[in-house]
């Protein structure tokens, strides 16, 4: 939760606002997305709450009818016609009752679906640096349980607004219009119950967050465990791990089990107070029908509404307390919400459909540009980077400028800052000071359109569950297809360029061959060169620049001399110049920089040395020794290799 969340809840209670009304207000898009159904499920609600006194009412007209047969003042036709309207009664109040539930809790389902929609896509379009402080467990806990939360508060508010308090308010009513100093000795403890509901929503709200975010430390830890499981498992780390997890495990159980607890102990205090009246109705009720003010089927119909009320009206503060606690899982979900789809670009009646996600199949609207060809130029001008939390620049001082269609690569020890300057290249991180600019843009400032003509190929190559294709093109395949939208020659020539060509020739499926959760099916090397084609096939054009960070780690001294040469006659000067890119190579593997136009070596996130590959060699500094020992670790190992 945001320090701004937490004085927003401060501010709302200072100023005396109901429970959870800031929240409620800004749940509205939500709402307007499900009107239709709540237009149909809330006239549904009104005609049982214009019904839900008739079974009482005739109720007790039935008893004076069958008292008045015993005493030979009526027909058995009258007692079968009262009858009769009794049954109708209770049919006219559980008929809508059924499509009230149902068109509600349709609504109440499209709304758990359209908050994690847009919570999902609030992340996906999250700064890199953001990404870089925020945990994926605590992301999944939000997602999955704070949305769970959130909608059982809204099931209360949507469902219980007819079930419980406009039910309530008729059978208020009714029993006032019945005997109204009967009716108000008998509600007399409700407003004491709702005042206990508001006090003890400050409670609700702590409880509420304490449990979640125990549930986002667990959630974290599993999913960091699920990732490492391996390394857990050959380092013998398992025991540890379980202890540390059954640690946390319980921490969520206390939290949970402390907010099951003050929602237990308020059910029964409500329960009690609501139905204390109860000694009224008995006492004064039977004093006048004893005196003959009441009949005995105006107390029995009197009866059956306050039985029918008190089932229900402890509910009114428990759903008081409920929305509390959706109010305070939505502070936690607030900040990752993306702003809902604009309503004019759903379908026509979208709000009356019981299957729609808002936003659903609708495809993102970038601005009208005009697709630019060919390479870019690169500027960096006294660049400072430091990594979000970080206590030590990554980038400091670093200048650089490199023509349209250059191939730069850029190399140092560990540490020195190459993931950085590709990061800092791609705007994926905003510099503290001096200035980047492709083509003449702030990279940090593009839009999805723009991004559309870079390949990247980041550090650890992660890939994704399914086939090969999926994971190249990263597009979802058209019906009747399994290698997405893009024509099928650039998926062909992304493939050989990463000379994956004759290994997915290999495979069962060739490129509809699954690959496992992060590509658990494939050697590293596969891994490593799938990513390496998704960068070159993903782009919605050809690339214009291309920034591979470490892409050849995993690959033998001979596959990386073959996917350097395809690349230089794919994008590079000879290819066409519409297929041209500026390609920026941080690796530490050199046995590629021959054919580098400029090699750039960092040290402690500045920039060394630079020059041709010859140069460098020439003037025997930090370049010429990483490459002296790197050509003789492979020499020695070409000799002792059976």
């Amino acid at each position: 939760m945001t320090t701004r969340d937490l004085s927003a809840s401060s501010r709302d209670r200072k100023q005396g606002r109901l429970p959870g009304e800031g929240f409620l207000r800004r749940m509205r898009p939500y709402f307007r997305q499900v009107a239709g159904l709540f237009v149909i499920g809330s006239l549904a609600g009104i005609a049982m709450n214009i019904a839900v006194v008739l079974p009482s009412v005739l109720l007790g007209h039935a008893v004076d009818a069958v008292l008045a047969f015993h005493r030979g003042q009526a027909t058995g036709g009258a007692v079968t016609r009262a009858a009769l309207l009794l049954i109708m009664g209770t049919a006219a109040t559980e008929l809508p009752r059924v499509g009230k539930r149902w068109w509600l809790g349709v609504a109440r389902a499209r709304i758990y679906a359209n908050v994690r929609a847009d919570a999902l896509r609030g992340v996906l379009s999250w700064p890199a640096d953001r990404l870089h402080t925020t945990s994926v467990g605590e992301v999944m806990a939000r997602i999955i349980g704070d949305v769970e939360v959130l909608g059982t508060g809204v099931n209360e508010l949507i469902v219980e607004t007819w079930d419980t308090v406009l039910f309530s308010v008729a059978l208020i009513v009714a029993m006032l219009a019945y005997d109204p100093a009967l009716g108000a000795l008998a509600l007399a403890p409700v407003p004491i119950a709702l005042t206990l509901a508001k006090v003890a929503g400050i409670w609700v709200s702590r409880r509420t967050l304490r449990a979640r975010e125990a549930n986002a430390a667990l959630t974290t830890f599993v999913q960091e465990g699920l990732v490492g499981l391996r390394v857990l498992r050959a380092s013998g780390r398992r025991a540890a791990f379980a202890r540390r997890l059954n640690l946390l495990a319980d921490a969520q159980a206390d939290a949970e089990l402390a907010a099951t607890r003050l929602d237990s102990a308020l059910a029964p205090v409500y329960g009690t107070l609501t139905t204390a009246g109860v000694l009224a109705v008995i006492w004064l009720g039977g004093t006048k029908v004893a005196t003959g003010a009441l009949s005995v089927g105006d107390l029995v119909a009197f009866l059956g509404l306050f039985t029918r009320f008190t089932a229900r009206a402890f509910r009114i503060p428990q759903m008081v307390n409920r929305v509390q606690a959706a109010a305070a899982a939505f502070t936690r979900l607030a900040p990752l919400l993306a702003p809902p789809p604009p309503l004019g670009d759903e379908p026509p009646r979208a709000s009356w459909r019981s299957d729609r996600v808002a936003g659903g199949g609708v495809r993102p609207r970038h601005e009208a540009v005009t697709p630019r060809r060919g390479p870019v130029g690169i500027v960096l001008d006294d660049v400072l980077f430091v990594y979000p939390g970080a206590a030590h620049s990554a980038l400091n001082g670093v200048s650089l400028r490199v023509a349209p269609g250059a191939l730069v690569a850029v190399t140092g020890p560990v540490g020195s800052g190459k993931t950085a300057l590709a990061r800092a290249v791609l705007g994926l991180y905003p510099v503290q000071s001096g200035r980047v600019r492709i083509d003449g843009a702030d990279p940090h400032t593009w839009t999805p359109a723009e991004r559309d003509s870079v390949g990247y190929l980041p550090q650890g190559h992660p890939v994704f569950s399914g086939s090969v294709a999926d994971n190249v093109t990263l597009t979802h395949p058209e019906p009747g297809t399994t290698a997405g939208t893009i024509p099928s020659g650039r998926l062909a020539k992304a493939l050989r360029v990463a000379d994956l060509d004759t290994d997915v020739a290999g495979m069962a499926d060739g490129t509809a061959t699954g690959i496992g959760e992060l590509g658990v099916r494939v050697s590293g090397g596969q891994r490593q060169r799938i990513a390496l084609a998704r960068a070159l096939a993903a782009p919605a054009t050809s690339p214009r620049l291309l920034v591979l960070d470490d892409p050849f780690s995993a690959v033998d001294a001979d596959t990386e001399a073959r996917i350097i040469a395809a690349l230089r006659e794919a994008v590079g000067p000879a290819a066409p110049p519409e297929c041209q890119a500026t390609v920026l190579l941080c690796s530490t593997r050199l046995a590629a920089f021959a054919q580098a136009d400029e090699v750039i070596v960092l040290d402690h996130g500045r920039i060394h040395e630079r020059g041709a590959h010859q140069e460098l060699l020439t003037a025997g500094g930090l370049y010429a020794r990483i490459f002296r020992a790197q050509r003789r670790g492979h020499a020695t190992a070409a000799v002792v290799r059976p």
